[in-house]
């Protein structure tokens, strides 16, 4: 069975830069490899990507979801546009997000 590759993180910005369709429902998405003082958050569009139509998931106390280390989350939402807004990263970040 194959797992499907969203991207690959090698540095601070969004990944992919315009966001990816997703489907909506329950999916677990695996953050692996070289994370070098990265922080990756998650940010979803119910717009089609408009400007300005980005927000931050949370969890249920209201912080943004914050992957900083190799792991895995699972999430429950709509279907939108999601991507990936990474910070901190340094020289040597290199991460795989995939989804199952």
């Amino acid at each position: 069975m194959a797992i499907s590759k969203i991207t690959d993180i090698d540095g601070d910005g969004s990944d992919p830069s315009g966001g990816f369709n997703y489907s909506g429902g329950d999916k677990t998405f695996a953050f692996q490899g070289t994370f070098n003082n990265a922080t990756v958050k998650i940010q979803a569009s119910f717009a089609d990507g408009a400007a300005n139509s980005w927000i931050y998931l949370t969890d249920s106390e209201g912080s943004a979801i914050s992957i900083t280390a190799p792991g895995i989350i699972n999430l429950d939402i709509g279907k939108c546009k999601l991507k990936f807004v990474t910070t901190g990263s340094g020289a040597s970040t290199d991460i795989e997000v995939r989804i199952s």
